[in-house]
């Protein structure tokens, strides 16, 4: 079992509704949904450039996937959670469809240091309660800085190296015509969510290897948690 700090709107709002529609998956209740009609790519094409993020629900990473340390509970997590979310105030983040590497994503035009502070907020505090035990594993194409933070972190791209973005495809050519049409479909999906206003972080967890993430829980910025049960 793993959990994830993630940025996620809340499941009952528009924001959730239409990223979930995108994957086809609806990390809060569990159920597979209808993907939006694109020209030029069918059905089956979309499954399989979205398969990836759908794993992992609606969300922008804050912390990476993680196994809870011995004696380290779910109920500590989302106390430790929760404490942090309650020193920060909501505040609003402008969204552009655009390509990060070879994957198209919503992403800031520049992070704002509130979302930055956030970050690594999450990174350092709840990692008194990740499993490290276990020999760390590093991944093809990271510079040594990058190497080193997923080494000590379990994730290369915190700190200097964060890039929030909520995920919308798998790897792809962006100058290919299946990319072409999957960045005009994203932009026409999401006209109405130019930005987003960030109140809390959510919790996932991945129930068992392989599996689906689900969203647990919801800890707001007003020391409000909402609790999600499967």
């Amino acid at each position: 079992m793993r959990y994830a700090l993630y940025y996620a709107p809340r499941p009952d709002s528009a924001f959730w509704r239409a990223g979930s529609g995108w994957l086809g998956q609806d990390a809060h209740s569990g159920l597979q949904v209808l993907p939006p009609h694109a020209p030029g790519l069918d059905a089956e094409v979309w499954a399989e450039l979205t398969a990836a993020p759908a794993r992992y629900g609606w969300h922008a990473t804050l912390k990476a996937p993680f196994a809870l340390r011995a004696g380290a509970d779910e109920a500590a997590l989302l106390a430790r959670t929760a404490a942090l979310a309650r020193r920060f105030q909501p505040f609003e983040l402008a969204l552009e469809v655009a390509w990060l590497a070879d994957f198209l994503a919503l992403r800031p035009p520049a992070p704002p240091p509130d979302l930055v502070e956030l970050a690594a907020a999450c990174v350092v505090e709840l990692e008194p309660l990740a499993d490290r035990e276990s020999p760390r594993k590093t991944r093809a194409g990271l510079d040594p800085r990058q190497e080193q933070l997923s080494l000590r972190w379990g994730y290369p791209y915190v700190f200097e190296h964060y890039r929030f973005h909520l995920t919308l495809s798998g790897r792809l050519r962006l100058d290919s015509a299946t990319g072409r049409a999957l960045e005009q479909a994203a932009r026409r999906h999401f006209a109405a969510f130019s930005r987003a206003r960030v109140d809390g972080v959510a919790v996932f967890v991945e129930p068992a290897a392989g599996e689906v993430f689900r969203y647990l829980a919801h800890c707001g910025f007003d020391g409000q948690v909402a609790r999600y049960e499967a």
